[in-house]
């Protein structure tokens, strides 16, 4: 039930606290939602928590007349409420590196919420090389030192298309979704590994701690289709990129360990690149496969906040991005 009540996660000044659920007495909290974007105006959504079984309430069940008050370094701003729940003040400048915004959400029902977060630093990243290997896209990423709090993460995303001819006549595209590297530095968090390589799927983010970042860096990367595992590439000719889209994102805390507390089994596993040798059998997976089915899709997880008198996450982020797509 706690996990039906919300899973949250706390990032940058965070406090992390066990909530004591009561069930249906539980009070009702306001939860605060939003990634305060280097380069963007912030905005800041408003909901409320709710016991799991009332049939009168749903998730987009904003908040619509609460007092928000956002305070960026010295300045004190009002937020009016937009749609979808979010609250903003068009006349509040785009947030800069390393500010300091504070959140205060009231409203007469509700206990107060704060929270606080101290911006990223712009992070600075751009593909140096990028080609087609035995079926892998491999890309070379170089980075710059990063100037911001030595405790947020960097994230690289990244997808990929090929196209190809099937059979000699057929054209075909497919997915790149599959993103490893062999480099040391993704050891430094937790990032699913497999053969020697840490990898993520399905679109998802590979992390390493910005504290590692003190000098430039070029880490090579690749993305993989899970296809590879189980066709040939002697079916497919004139194999060529037709897109490829990089993000490197600098995060404050609570994005890495949100998506870390929402990681499944499932999530967390990992197969080796296509071409190299593997297991025929994993038992443990088949072993987890049973007792998620036996179980259901329950799963005890801790309930984080960053949002001090109610519950919710507010992170910070900058990002960099690269994309190519053929003419």
């Amino acid at each position: 039930m706690l996990l039906v009540l919300m899973t949250l996660v706390g990032c940058r000044d965070m406090f992390i606290r066990e909530i004591d659920f009561e069930g249906e007495t539980e009070p009702e909290m306001l939860v605060l939602t939003s990634t305060l974007e280097v380069g963007q105006s912030p905005e800041i959504r408003v909901s409320h928590s709710f016991f799991f079984n009332r049939t009168d309430k749903r998730p987009d069940d904003w908040i619509t007349d609460a007092q928000l008050t956002l305070r960026i370094n010295s300045q004190t701003y009002t937020l009016a409420y937009r749609d979808s729940g979010f609250y903003s003040n068009p006349s509040i400048q785009p947030l800069a590196p390393r500010d300091t915004v504070q959140v205060v959400a009231t409203h007469p029902k509700y206990a107060t919420a704060t929270a606080q977060q101290i911006l990223p630093g712009q992070i600075k990243a751009k593909v140096a090389s990028y080609e087609l290997q035995s079926g892998w896209l491999v890309f070379d990423l170089d980075l710059d030192a990063y100037q911001g709090n030595p405790d947020d993460v960097i994230a690289i995303h990244a997808a990929g298309q090929l196209k190809a001819l099937y059979m000699l006549t057929n054209p075909v595209t497919w997915n790149m979704d599959i993103l490893y590297s062999s480099d040391i530095i993704f050891a430094q968090a937790q990032n699913p590994e497999a053969e020697g390589y840490y990898g993520i799927m399905n679109g998802g983010l590979l992390y390493f701690p910005a504290s590692l970042l003190k000098q430039p860096r070029r880490i090579r990367l690749f993305l993989d289709s899970y296809i590879m595992h189980y066709e040939s590439l002697d079916w497919y000719k004139n194999i060529q990129i037709s897109a490829l889209e990089v993000y490197v994102m600098a995060y404050t805390q609570a994005v890495y360990r949100f998506d870390q507390s929402q990681r499944s089994y499932d999530a967390k596993y990992l197969p080796a690149p296509s071409g190299l040798p593997t297991e025929d059998e994993n038992f443990m997976l088949e072993i987890m496969e049973e007792l998620q089915a036996m179980l259901g899709e329950q799963e005890p997880k801790m309930v984080y906040s960053n949002v001090d008198g109610g519950l919710g996450v507010v992170a910070g982020c900058s990002s960099s991005v690269f994309s190519y797509v053929s003419p």
